[in-house]
């Protein structure tokens, strides 16, 4: 009884830690947006960094000024849920704290089409579905 219980404790955990995982291949790329008649990027790395393009200003990746603090911009995708969370996390790079947190919902069209929404303007749920501000992001490379 002590082996089952010993089992599924580890199975669990398994699962919980595989839940949340890091960037895997099929998001990692630069992907091109329109939204109201913009065009931005958006670029998420194999190691995890993400940014966002938009009028040639960029915001995010390894390092970026934001408002005189020297901050990250990681990100980090959720297949255990549905639809795939996704979660942009501004980090510190001096302090290595979180500055702040925007989550969001994608969805894989096909290998070079994919649809987010995001919870923008001091929100902190996360969207459940692509009805509202939804982006369909085409892969650029």
């Amino acid at each position: 009884m002590k082996i089952l219980k010993k089992l599924s404790f580890a199975l669990i955990t398994l699962m919980l830690l595989f839940s949340f995982t890091a960037p895997n291949g099929e998001h990692v790329g630069k992907w091109e947006g329109e939204d109201k008649g913009e065009i931005g990027f958006l670029t998420l790395t194999e190691d995890g960094y993400a940014s966002f393009e938009i009028n040639g200003q960029v915001v995010g990746g390894r390092s970026y000024n934001i408002q005189g603090v020297n901050a990250s911009m990681k990100y980090t995708v959720n297949n255990g849920m549905s639809p795939t969370g996704i979660d942009f996390i501004i980090i510190d790079s001096d302090s290595k704290e979180e500055l702040g947190r925007l989550k969001g919902i994608i969805k894989m069209r096909s290998r070079n089409k994919m649809q987010m929404a995001m919870t923008f303007g001091g929100g902190s749920g996360r969207p459940t579905d692509f009805s509202e501000d939804a982006i369909v992001f085409k892969r650029v490379r």
